[in-house]
């Protein structure tokens, strides 16, 4: 497995004994857990070259949100990566990715930019855009993989991958879940155990809102309703939305259709956690 921290030393790599074979690539933050492995192991099936990046991008959070606290663990994502048949990471420093005089930044518009995300996490949005934008230059992927969790995410980048004529393809894959529901994040892992208990309400809540429909349910404020009452039961846990929307585009629904998203954000102690569904039409789900 090789270990590239330097970028020109991407970019050659990229252009050298990369550029002999189709290339997956699957952009990573660190600290990684079974979720991210679930999507090196497709792309090491699927391509015959595999490539991860761990870079903590400062552009995603929040103002008041310190990229320091983020949790890591370099080695143990290593061995991870190893164990998964990666084979070369890339490990990007800060100052070389957004060097003192950097200015200039992918920004997003429309309502991917403007709906859920765009509200609730200022900047995140032009932070993926920017950082995926960069990434893509760097390793020069043929397809790039991501999970379903992170749903306005994959939406962003699709819109980005189109409208900037960019030759990858997007390779989503379904979201991993531990026992009690809950979407697989690094940011769990500092939770408290009671926070940790609490989280279970994301799940359920989203569950709610999807047996509403199983029952018949097509109003998009009663399924929202649905979603919220049961996070409202959980006093640890902060309601930043629970949405019906379409997964393009983000815009709210009038009715519930096939096709339809439930998605839903939520803050407990000083992480954000997010979660959604997708309503395939009859008995059928994207969970």
């Amino acid at each position: 497995m090789r270990i590239i921290h330097n970028l020109d030393e991407m970019t050659e790599t990229a252009r050298g004994w990369l550029a002999d074979g189709s290339v997956g690539f699957v952009p990573t933050m660190g600290y990684l857990h079974h979720g991210h492995i679930a999507l090196m192991r497709a792309a090491h099936q699927e391509c015959e070259v595999s490539v991860a990046s761990i870079f903590v991008n400062p552009l995603q959070f929040d103002q008041g949100e310190d990229p320091a606290h983020y949790p890591r663990d370099l080695a143990r994502d290593l061995q991870l990566l190893s164990s998964a048949n990666v084979d070369v990471v890339f490990i990007p420093r800060v100052e070389d990715i957004y060097p003192p005089d950097f200015s200039t930044y992918v920004t997003p518009t429309g309502p991917i930019a403007e709906r859920l995300e765009g509200i609730s996490s200022p900047g995140y949005i032009r932070g993926v855009a920017t950082i995926i934008t960069k990434l893509f230059q760097l390793v020069r992927p043929d397809v790039a993989y991501f999970g379903q969790k992170n749903a306005q995410q994959v939406a962003v980048v699709r819109k980005l991958v189109r409208d900037l004529n960019i030759d990858v393809s997007l390779r989503i894959v379904p979201t991993v879940r531990e026992s009690d529901g809950l979407a697989l994040s690094s940011r769990t892992f500092v939770l408290s155990a009671a926070e940790r208990q609490a989280t279970s309400s994301i799940y359920r809540a989203l569950m709610a809102g999807k047996a509403l429909i199983e029952q018949g349910e097509r109003r998009p404020l009663a399924v929202e309703k649905a979603m919220t009452d049961v996070i409202k039961t959980e006093p640890l846990v902060t309601l930043d939305y629970a949405a019906v929307c379409h997964p393009d585009t983000f815009i709210a629904l009038e009715e519930v259709t096939p096709g339809t998203m439930l998605a839903i954000a939520v803050r407990i102690g000083h992480i954000r956690l997010i979660d959604n569904i997708v309503w395939l039409g009859d008995d059928r789900w994207l969970l």
